[in-house]
């Protein structure tokens, strides 16, 4: 499963500077991608349909989520378009 570290850095790589445009580009709050962020090395305790759209919104701006054992503990990759 995606961790809020792998979400932070996903962000980060994805050239989204700020919580807030993650946020706009998901159409959530900026208190869900808060709150997924800070479960560091831990799944987020936020909605599945949340977590989706972070991870479809982060998908959009170019990152590409590798898989290991079958869970996304492979981390975070930019793809570039």
């Amino acid at each position: 499963m995606l961790t809020g570290n792998q979400i932070r850095a996903a962000r980060q790589l994805a050239g989204l500077r700020r919580q807030e445009h993650l946020a706009e580009k998901a159409g959530l709050g900026v208190a869900t991608v808060q709150r997924a962020e800070a479960a560091g090395d831990e799944i987020p305790t936020i909605a599945a349909k949340g977590l989706a759209d972070i991870v479809r919104a982060l998908e959009a701006a170019g990152i590409a989520f590798e898989l290991s054992g079958g869970s996304l503990a492979g981390g975070v990759t930019f793809r570039k378009r």
